[in-house]
């Protein structure tokens, strides 16, 4: 049964209390760190330090990052799991098709910093799970960890205000990581540990997603018994923030042989009313129901279909380009549409943050730019 957006609303106010309060546990616990450095050094604020300080923070925010997804990193691969990539601001570092490689990137869904690995095709069910905690947790760990470091030095042999703020910043960054919350999109380290514990709904969501990728990374070879269980919980779960990002991974499966398979199991899931003013998941989730129909053959004669796409943001760029392409083809803009398309193969490059390969986009493209032909042949 789907929430009705009051309810969702109502929810979302809740979530924001809990999560503002969390925020004012953190600055009370922050106190006891630097106040006893203010009464033994009795530093000198001025312009000068001011600046350094402003610096520092700066730099002790990028270093903080790094500590955050290389901790994901490393207790993912003592976990068993299998590197894939990693994202510090624009630099995505890749490991794919047996070589490792450095891209420039904007970064996906507004992550600043991400890490994505998998685990193996012969890891169970049981193990998975585990494995998936100390991963999540991992970057969390390492800037408390770090923070405890850096603050044992500033108050034994190294006495730095600098060294201090990198403490602080790390603090910070790790225990804002462990409230569990989501945002246009984006869900904290926290939130991934509530679910898997059993403490929020949303367990099997987050199982079944490392499913699909250890199965078939970069496409749709997965077993029937996955497909299944995978469907089972898009049906059951038809209002968690998980679920559309489940049906865009998913759709592809269907498309060419069964569209209408995909476009029965999104509806409910594509299109609905939205709560959020920015939601990135919902855009892929609808963009992936356009990608069904227009495989189906039914794009044209969708209800209000002009409108249906109107409301997919720009949040996520290449979600913001099939959109327009769409729209183009729907309106018969033939330069549109080949503008459109020049620009989604750009964006996607050889490999994607967020997409990989992108052997499926390169498909919708194709398939839209064999519209385009048709439709310059006419003009």
């Amino acid at each position: 049964m789907v929430t009705a957006p009051k309810e969702k609303k109502r929810g979302h106010k809740k979530q924001s209390l809990r999560q503002t309060l969390a925020g004012l546990a953190i600055g009370v616990l922050l106190w006891p760190m630097f106040l006893p450095y203010l009464f033994i050094h009795d530093p000198v604020i001025d312009l000068k330090s001011t600046l350094v300080i402003l610096v520092a923070i700066v730099i002790s925010a990028v270093l903080a990052l790094i500590v955050h997804e290389f901790g994901h990193a490393i207790a993912g691969s003592f976990s068993g799991m299998k590197f894939m990539n990693m994202s510090i601001g624009p630099i995505v570092i890749i490991r794919s098709g047996g070589r490792s490689r450095i891209i420039f990137q904007k970064p996906a869904l507004g992550y600043l910093g991400r890490a994505m690995l998998r685990f193996p095709a012969e890891t169970p069910s049981e193990q998975m799970e585990s494995g998936l905690k100390r991963y999540v947790a991992g970057g969390p760990a390492a800037n408390i960890v770090a923070a405890a470091v850096a603050t044992a030095l500033v108050y034994t042999i190294l006495p730095s205000g600098i060294l201090l703020t990198f403490a602080i910043v790390n603090l910070l960054l790790g225990a804002a990581n462990l409230i569990p919350t989501d945002s246009k999109g984006m869900m904290t380290d926290g939130k991934h540990l509530s679910m898997l514990s059993g403490k929020t709904p949303g367990k099997e969501l987050v199982l079944i997603s490392y499913r699909l990728m250890q199965e078939d990374t970069e496409g749709t070879d997965w077993s029937p018994e996955t497909v299944a269980q995978a469907e089972e919980l898009i049906r059951r779960h038809p209002d968690h923030p998980l679920t559309p990002a489940l049906y865009a991974s998913l759709s592809p499966y269907y498309i060419p042989e069964n569209p209408s398979e995909a476009e029965a199991l999104g509806s409910g899931i594509a299109f609905r009313e939205r709560y959020l003013k920015i939601d990135p998941l919902q855009d892929m989730a609808d963009i992936a129901m356009v990608h069904v129909l227009y495989a189906a053959g039914k794009l044209t004669s969708e209800p209000e279909i002009r409108l249906k796409l109107v409301q997919i943001g720009d949040a996520e760029k290449v979600t913001r380009l099939f959109r327009d392409a769409y729209l183009a083809y729907l309106d018969e803009q033939p330069g549109k549409l080949h503008n459109c398309l020049e620009e989604l193969e750009l964006v996607l490059g050889q490999w994607h943050s967020l997409y990989l390969e992108c052997k499926y986009e390169k498909e919708r493209i194709a398939a839209l730019r064999k519209v385009l032909l048709d439709q310059t042949k006419d003009v």
